[in-house]
């Protein structure tokens, strides 16, 4: 299962800011985002998401949440 976590990277090493269920040893890939950046790309999305939105009814849009739940819970 993927994370998305927070970390400080402090004296050579990556330090998660919570507790993170790894086994020791255990090879993990680990994506470099500075939070900045991050907040930048999220926010953008969350824009075109508005200017979409605009376009459905609350009905039409709580079904397609409702869908995708539904499609992700089957995949877990």
């Amino acid at each position: 299962m993927s994370n998305l976590i927070d970390a400080i990277f402090e004296d050579g090493v990556f330090k998660p800011l919570q507790n993170i269920k790894v086994k020791n040893h255990e090879k993990v890939a680990i994506k470099i985002v500075p939070l900045d950046e991050w907040q930048s790309c999220f926010n953008s999305i969350i824009e075109k998401i508005h200017k979409q939105a605009v376009l459905y009814t609350s009905e039409e849009i709580e079904a397609d949440i409702s869908t995708a739940i539904r499609e992700t819970r089957k995949k877990t």
